[in-house]
């Protein structure tokens, strides 16, 4: 077996262990979560949510709390969007619908806090905010004879009269949770395994000759470098939901990335190869180009400003004297503050082992 794939898989090994086995609480929080959610929480959001179709940045924030509850199933999580399509919700809160599901749903933020710190959480919530910023923008020059001819396609499927929710479980509740947690089971495996195997990659990687870190200075055009980098490695990779979140501390614990490159993977989940066949179904192909390329430019664009969200906080406690007091978070800008487990594998330089 060549060396570097002995290598991988040592440390897909270790990944493995640590995490399904000595962190097993941390699955099972975001399992016990989502069930409670797909079996109680959704049907209430869902229900507000279609009272308020379009009442503006009311319609969004609810439609962005339906995202977080959603269960990590893209291909449920885009029958829901129809279905908000189809009842006359405007066409920002579906896309917040869409972004919040995909990049702020609950096994995501638990995971992103364990492997990555508590800072990336933070950064992916002014991420998300910025990119949801621009996209409204976006939507509002698109062709509103385009959305209506979406919306018609998405009424076929969907009557008037009222459902269970596409992302809810229906049913007594001894029947709801075993099958949120069966469903969770069935639709994560494989994301899971492509974590736990990009994370082998990526530390045999920063363990070889070929190490290359883009973490080299805290300027703007490396930030936005950085970022391109991240998107383009969330498209080729076709990293999945949550398998993305594991993939990711691969990329952030060795320093392959900077922040900016980190919330652009994060993000990029948005536009992978699994997920463009979803958007031409849910709008057709035509409306979905042009929505891809508004998602493409909120996503560098949240990559930047989370950056400089923190570019910010460092800035103001220097002139308040308080940058002791913010220097472990303003820190992860440039590199990966110490959380357990992942820091033991590198020295602060990048390199090294155990």
């Amino acid at each position: 077996m060549p060396p570097f794939v002995e290598s991988m898989l040592h440390w897909a090994s270790v990944t493995r262990n640590h995490f399904v086995f000595m962190l097993w609480w941390i699955w099972l929080l975001a399992v016990v979560l989502t069930a409670l959610s797909e079996s109680f929480w959704v049907e209430g959001r869902r229900r507000r949510l279609l009272e308020r179709p379009n009442d503006g940045w009311r319609t969004i924030w609810l439609a962005v709390q339906l995202g977080v509850l959603s269960p990590p199933s893209r291909r449920r999580i885009f029958r829901q969007a129809k279905e908000l399509l189809a009842r006359g919700v405007s066409p920002a809160g579906v896309m917040a619908y869409l972004v919040a599901a995909q990049s702020l749903f609950i096994w995501l933020l638990i995971f992103i806090v364990e492997l990555d710190g508590p800072q990336p959480v933070i950064g992916q919530l002014v991420a998300v905010g910025a990119a949801l910023a621009v996209l409204v923008y976006g939507l509002q020059r698109t062709p509103e004879r385009l959305w209506e001819s979406a919306r018609g396609s998405a009424a076929q499927e969907f009557s008037e009269t009222a459902q269970t929710a596409p992302i809810g479980q229906g049913g007594p509740v001894w029947v709801r949770l075993p099958m949120s947690v069966v469903g969770q089971a069935y639709s994560l495996w494989w994301p899971m395994l492509f974590g736990v195997l990009g994370v082998g990659f990526f530390l045999a990687l920063g363990q070889s000759p070929g190490y290359l870190s883009l973490q080299g200075t805290k300027g703007p055009l490396m930030q936005l470098a950085n970022s391109g980098v991240g998107l383009l490695l969330a498209y080729v990779t076709g990293a999945p939901l949550v398998g993305n979140a594991l993939f990711a501390a691969g990329l952030w614990r060795p320093q392959f990335l900077t922040f900016a490159g980190l919330s652009a993977f994060y993000l990029g989940t948005l536009v992978m190869p699994f997920a463009l066949p979803r958007y031409f179904a849910l709008l057709g192909v035509e409306l979905s180009k042009k929505v891809l390329v508004w998602l493409i430019i909120a996503i560098l664009v949240g990559a930047l400003t989370a950056t400089a969200w923190w570019w910010g906080l460092d800035w103001l406690a220097g002139v308040l004297g308080l940058r002791d007091l913010f220097e472990s978070l303003t820190h992860s800008t440039l590199r990966p503050t110490d959380v357990p487990w992942f820091h033991h594998w590198f020295q602060p330089s990048g390199m090294g082992g155990m």
